[in-house]
């Protein structure tokens, strides 16, 4: 395995994703905090963004 250092010396750039990091997808890590952060989202709401050209 490279290091980061020698991947900079060369050129390189960009990140390696592991692919067993997918036995993760679809898999609520920490149930207590997301159900904190929605009922936080359902008390404020999510903030109104200004209306520029870029996310109309």
């Amino acid at each position: 395995m490279k290091t980061t250092v020698e991947a900079n010396k060369k050129g390189i750039q960009g990140v390696t994703i592991d692919p067993e990091l997918n036995q993760y997808d679809n898999v609520v890590l920490f149930p207590e905090k997301l159900a904190k952060a929605k009922e936080q989202l359902k008390k404020s709401g999510l903030p109104k963004l200004p209306e520029t050209k870029h996310n109309r």
